[in-house]
């Protein structure tokens, strides 16, 4: 038979054969290391570094995977026919214990691009394991799931998906990101290039394919000292290596007989890795110390420790169309179903965030000191990514007026996020802006040197040049002009008892903010009373002028508000404190801030106990 080659240290790489003699029919001992080679089970003990074939199967087995430390799950053929067994690993002696028919022939498992069987995987609830049918016309593989929990068996139909569990990443692959062809790797104390010492023209076989890698994280040593991610080409399905480097990325190297299309590499509990490829790994260090299964075969490593599977599946976010932000947490808020669904893949700290499009949400982080831009889809699978390192550290980004956060906005026209930084005195705000250009991928400065200039990169543009055109102030009233008709929209405010002493009421000016998406009602800010900055109330009134309501405790100096699709306002108020808060106080402190939200009739009620929040398309 082909023999196993481990390579355990720089000095030797040391070839394990499968006994062909002295078998045993139980298995006792280690079984860190499960192989597959030619349908056997055979388990290796790193501590012994030995390799014993299990006899009790005896049955093809043709793949497998480990649903927790203990229970390992495989699909076994007989007589073409295929069906699902397990092991428990956990007591002494190993019987295999058959769990279901799969219902399929070998044939139906066979990956339709490669002709290789396809691989068994875990759900990310962890009650499945799933495989793979091909359907009745042989153009599409189709999930099959058998539930642990019921012991049954399902097809699932092509507009169906299931979230896949790929094992226990030991990390937030969402501290990778890729920037001008390099892969990063973020921690609190570092932003490290993984890939800038590996020479990717030797590996590949034109030289503008090396300059037009991605790179993926799959998985982190157990001592979190070590990174496996592939280098990627995607020149249609995609082809390239895996790598391995140290975090601090001191030791870097391209597994050159590796093919991402293999079984992902493991690490064990002593630090080696196991992955497949033709020849034994040229260590540059020890520290890359790796098992070497050769091509043909197939492995599975036992769980260090048990899967972290998410249990709290994190909710369809399809839909949703206003964040809210709170102590670095996100919940979103489809305002159609009137659901709240709190973000729970994201562990970093979130300061600010803008919906770019339908389906995008755009956010960024604090991590340690620094500031990086993460971006998550709206969909059905949630995970988070880097998009960028802002080069901007926390403090650079809070106002000292406020002492809040700068916004991330996103300026549609030019598909560019941006977030403002360097408050300075002469502005009461922000100086400088950096933009993040979706298009070319790419970070660039702009400055801000008056209001004609900020007007450029405000979030708060008029929607439509023409809505802005309609309307005009006059003699201390603010009016809509539709045709021949004109509306007054402020004469029904006494906007005298929204100054905070009558000797400094001043005749209001008037701000455009936007008409509401039914284009029932428009917002505008009055300002009323002048100090370093204007202030004075946000209002909403309908464009017939019969309902005009000034919301107090709001300030046009710093309002945060925006449109639900159903013609509704939200915007940061204020609400009774509880008195048995800690911080409310009798004589100063009675009230807290809150988001409220206004009814297309004027209406308004308390949404969220948030101060900080973002619509989708605001």
């Amino acid at each position: 038979m082909k023999h196993l080659r481990i390579a355990l240290t720089l000095l030797a790489v040391v070839s394990l054969g499968i006994m062909a003699c002295h078998r045993q029919p139980k298995v006792k001992g280690g079984k860190d290391l499960v192989v597959l080679n030619q349908g056997q089970l055979s388990f290796y003990d790193v501590k012994t570094q030995t390799l014993t074939p299990f006899e009790a199967e005896t049955d093809s087995v043709i793949n497998m995977v480990f649903a927790d430390q203990d229970h390992l799950y495989y699909t076994v053929s007989k007589n073409q026919d295929l069906s699902l067994k397990m092991l428990d690993l956990s007591k002494e002696t190993l019987e295999p214990e058959f769990c279901a028919d799969w219902n399929m022939k070998l044939e139906e498992s066979l990956d339709i691009m490669y002709g290789i069987v396809s691989m068994l995987h875990v759900d990310a609830s962890g009650e499945y394991i799933c495989f793979f049918k091909l359907d009745d016309e042989g153009l599409m593989m189709n999930n099959v799931t058998y539930s642990m929990k019921t012991r049954e068996v399902k097809v699932w139909d092509e507009d169906e998906t299931i979230d896949l569990y790929y094992g226990d990443k030991n990390f937030d692959p969402s501290h990778c990101y890729v920037e001008n062809d390099e892969f990063h790797y973020v921690t609190p104390e570092s932003n490290t290039c993984l890939s800038d010492q590996i020479d990717f023209i030797k590996y590949f076989d034109e030289e503008d394919e090396s300059g037009d890698l991605d790179f993926v994280p799959v998985v982190m040593s157990p001592d979190q000292q070590k990174l496996v991610f592939t280098a990627v080409v995607y020149d249609g399905e995609g082809w390239g290596y895996f790598c391995v480097a140290s975090a601090d990325g001191t030791h870097q190297e391209l597994l050159s007989d590796s093919d991402i299309w293999e079984q992902h590499p493991e690490w064990l509990d002593n630090g080696a890795l196991v992955y497949i490829g033709k020849e034994g790994l040229q260590m540059i260090t020890p520290q890359h110390e790796t098992i070497s299964v050769s091509p043909g075969k197939d492995f599975a490593v036992r769980p260090i420790t048990a899967p972290k599977y998410n249990n709290v599946r994190q909710s369809d976010l399809d839909g949703c169309d206003v964040a809210f932000m709170d102590n670095g947490k996100v919940t979103f808020y489809n305002s159609l179903a009137d659901t709240f669904v709190p973000y729970v893949v994201e562990e970093d700290s979130v300061i600010n965030g803008t919906f770019v499009g339908d389906d995008m949400y755009y956010y960024t982080v604090s991590i340690g000191d620094k500031l990086y831009l993460k971006r998550v889809y709206l969909g059905v699978f949630v995970e988070p990514s880097m998009v960028t390192d802002w080069e901007l550290q926390l403090n650079e980004c809070v106002s000292e007026t406020y002492g809040k956060a700068s916004e991330l906005n996103w300026i549609s026209n030019l598909n560019r996020i941006s977030i403002n930084y360097n408050f300075s005195w002469d502005f009461y705000d922000f100086s400088d802006i950096r933009f993040y250009d979706l298009n070319e991928q790419m970070k660039m400065d702009g400055w801000v040197e008056g209001e004609s200039e900020t007007d450029d990169y405000d979030n708060r543009l008029m929607q439509n040049m023409e809505d802005y055109e309609r309307f005009h102030a006059e003699e201390g009233n603010y009016y809509y002009t539709d045709g021949n008709q004109t509306v007054c929209l402020s004469d029904k405010i006494n906007f005298r008892e929204y100054v905070s002493d009558p000797e400094y009421f001043a005749e209001p000016e008037f701000e455009f903010y936007s008409i509401d998406p039914t284009r029932t009602n428009v917002a505008y800010a009055a300002i009323v009373e002048w100090g370093d900055l204007g202030h004075g109330p946000l209002c909403v009134a309908s464009l017939d002028g019969k309902m005009q309501v000034a919301f107090k405790h709001t300030d046009a100096a710093n309002l945060n508000w925006g449109w639900l699709g159903n013609g509704a306002l939200l915007y940061v108020g204020e609400e009774p404190r509880p008195t048995d808060d800690p911080e409310y106080d009798e004589e100063w402190n009675t009230t807290q801030p809150c988001v409220k939200v206004a009814y297309p009739d004027g209406s308004e009620e308390v949404l969220s106990h948030s101060s900080s929040f973002v619509v989708k398309g605001r």
